[in-house]
């Protein structure tokens, strides 16, 4: 599975664990794309709420309330793309 959260930022798995990944446009000298592992999970629960903390970390809001509005649209944007 590979599903891009956001921009650069993509929730991956192989038979074990489930990866978030954000790729930085450039590739290796064999062609492969070269990212940044964020973190490993075993669960999409525990994968959703690092990637919500990711965007709490960077938000720029300024208010509690905007602040929750953009969470809640970041979540829903990730629920929507997995299939659990």
């Amino acid at each position: 599975m590979k599903v891009q959260i956001e921009g650069n930022v993509f929730l991956e798995s192989d038979s074990l664990q489930f990866i978030i990944k954000e790729y930085n446009g450039n590739v290796d000298k064999h062609g492969r794309e070269l990212y940044k592992v964020h973190g490993y999970f075993s669960t999409t629960n525990s994968a959703i709420k690092y990637l919500l903390k990711m965007k709490i970390m960077a938000s720029t809001q300024h208010t509690l309330e905007k602040l929750l509005v953009e969470l809640e649209r970041v979540e829903q944007s990730i629920l929507s793309n997995i299939s659990v």
